[in-house]
């Protein structure tokens, strides 16, 4: 009987090392979560599994039913002008979140156009509380005379009717409803506050969101851009579709009804508006001579601050479309070859959201609404030191660096000229093709 000898070796030594560090390593992480109360609660998750399991955890411990309306988002430290980002419930939370710290804010993404069509009073809570957020921070803005109405019904939700004996002089004084908030404010307040006498917190709440949605700023996605003349602009996306603003103002409107396509390449975002019919038009020889129906390319461009920024609205424009205009999203494109991102929204839509709604039995439950905070008063105005906090927080991260400053217009390709709205303002430049494209259909 003949014995084979072993005549060789090896033993891999780091793998082994490796293998014994991942496992001692946790596989599981702490997010910390701010809610709109001002709340903070940590949750844990694994560090692998996507981002749906802590939206997951979010909304089982706020007991939100109606939660399509809502997301989390966070602070993204790349260059950009956009410092919050919505957290991708379809990736994991380590690709998008530096950490170890994970800190997420929970917040309304998609703003409802009518408070009718939220079942729970609890959910107008919360829009409630994200409306209120929005005019203190001045992301929301509105006249003086709106603010003092709104504000009044917000004291009606806390404290109930006016009361002479409780409500003295100065009663507001404690509270913040908007920046750089002065004790003439606070009179008319008062003074509006005495007209609600009746009226229930949740009552209060629903006068106040549909007040709210009458202002031009409400609901509004804004992203700083420029137009074709160079000047500072603001894209906002609504429910509704595309806004543009300047100083606050809105200078045009693109319904989604007249937009066929979206797209964006580098720093150009691009609109493609429906055709439109020209009923006549001379010849080039002056003899009057008329060109029945002939269609009119409408394709309206604007530069972002950067390519991530420029991809994060239009990825909010496929969002906002899909969530308001359909009844369910489109699965994505499963061609091998097409150029450009395959991003679409994966949620459900308002249509899907308001139909479980109607199926649902209506749930009355009771829940305890937290009290705003009380500021004191310093010398000319409120203190914004404790308020602002968070803002401050975020604006930290907002230090422009030198790859977020805007560059000039880029040259556009010789086969398309350049081309604005019919209807005038905030036109760009027009140029064909992008980097990703949507096509909208309602």
């Amino acid at each position: 009987m003949s014995m084979k000898l072993v005549s060789s070796g090896s033993y891999n030594v780091r793998a082994s090392e490796m293998a014994h560090l991942q496992d001692r390593t946790p596989k599981t992480v702490n997010c910390a979560v701010h809610f709109l109360d001002d709340t903070v609660e940590t949750f844990e998750v694994d560090k692998r599994g996507k981002a749906q399991q802590l939206l997951d955890k979010v909304f089982e411990h706020l007991e939100l039913v109606e939660k399509d309306y809502f997301g989390l988002q966070y602070m993204d430290l790349a260059p950009g002008d956009d410092t919050l980002r919505w957290l991708d419930p379809l990736k994991t939370i380590k690709k998008q979140c530096r950490g170890p710290a994970y800190e997420f804010f929970f917040r309304v993404k998609f703003y409802v156009s009518d408070p009718s069509k939220l079942a729970e009073e609890y959910t107008r809570y919360h829009f409630f509380l994200q409306v209120k957020r929005d005019i203190l921070s001045g992301k929301l803005v509105c006249t003086e005379a709106n603010a003092a109405m709104l504000a009044s019904y917000a004291v009606q939700s806390e404290l109930g009717d006016f009361n002479p004996d409780e409500h003295k002089e100065g009663y507001l004084s404690g509270f913040l409803f908007v920046p750089n908030q002065n004790k003439d404010f606070e009179k008319q307040v008062a003074e509006k506050h005495k007209q609600h006498r009746g009226q229930t917190p949740a009552d209060a709440e629903y006068n106040f969101l549909e007040r709210a949605k009458r202002l031009e700023m409400y609901g509004v996605d804004l992203h700083n851009a420029r137009d074709q003349s160079n000047i500072d602009i603001q894209l906002g996306v609504t429910s509704a579709g595309l806004v543009v603003f300047q100083n606050n103002l809105k200078i045009n409107t693109f319904s989604w009804a007249k937009i066929v396509k979206i797209s964006f390449k580098r720093k150009q975002f691009f609109i493609q508006l429906r055709r439109e019919v020209a009923d006549s038009v001379e010849d080039s020889d002056g003899k009057g001579e008329k060109a029945q129906n002939e269609p009119v390319e409408n394709l309206i461009g604007f530069n972002m601050v950067s390519y991530r920024s420029c991809k994060n609205l239009w990825k909010s424009c496929v969002e906002h479309h899909t969530f308001f205009r359909l009844h369910h999203p489109h699965p994505p494109s499963k061609k091998i070859f097409s150029m450009g991102s395959k991003f679409r929204y994966s949620g459900r839509t308002e249509f899907q959201s308001l139909e479980e709604s109607r199926r649902r039995a209506k749930i009355e439950r009771s829940f305890s609404r937290s009290p705003s905070k009380r500021y004191r008063r310093t010398v000319g105005a409120v203190s914004r030191e404790a308020i602002l906090e968070e803002n401050r927080y975020i604006e930290g991260y907002r230090q422009m660096s030198k790859s977020q400053t805007f560059s000039g217009h880029s040259s556009s390709s010789p086969n398309h000229s350049n081309n604005s709205s019919s209807s005038g303002g905030g036109g760009g430049v027009g140029v064909g093709g992008g980097g990703a494209s949507s096509s909208l259909t309602a």
